[in-house]
């Protein structure tokens, strides 16, 4: 029986549509330009270690408190990371931002 289980459970795990960096990303964008903060703001915690667009969403939530309290600090570090990651709106907010 146990094996009946783990094999079903298995099976149920893989076959579970998986979301890509793409999905990810966009989702995260939308739902952040939606003022979906709440919801913007699990999905990029939850990918922000291997995705750098929701890094830079969540970033840019700590800088402006949307749906978090402000922490300028960790905003910058979150897009900071985004940028050395390659992510093109990350480099362009630090490229554009006044001294």
């Amino acid at each position: 029986m146990k094996r009946f289980i783990t094999t079903i459970f298995i099976l149920a795990a893989f076959s579970l549509p998986q979301i890509s960096f793409a999905d990810t990303c966009s989702l995260t964008k939308t739902l952040y330009e939606a003022g979906e903060y709440k919801r913007a703001y699990n999905l990029a915690k939850t990918h922000a270690n291997n995705d750098a667009c929701a890094e830079f969403y969540l970033g840019l939530m700590y800088l402006n408190g949307d749906g978090v309290k402000a922490n300028t600090e960790k905003g910058h570090s979150l897009i900071e990371s985004a940028a050395k990651k390659g992510y093109q709106p990350a480099i362009d907010y630090f490229n554009n931002r006044q001294p």
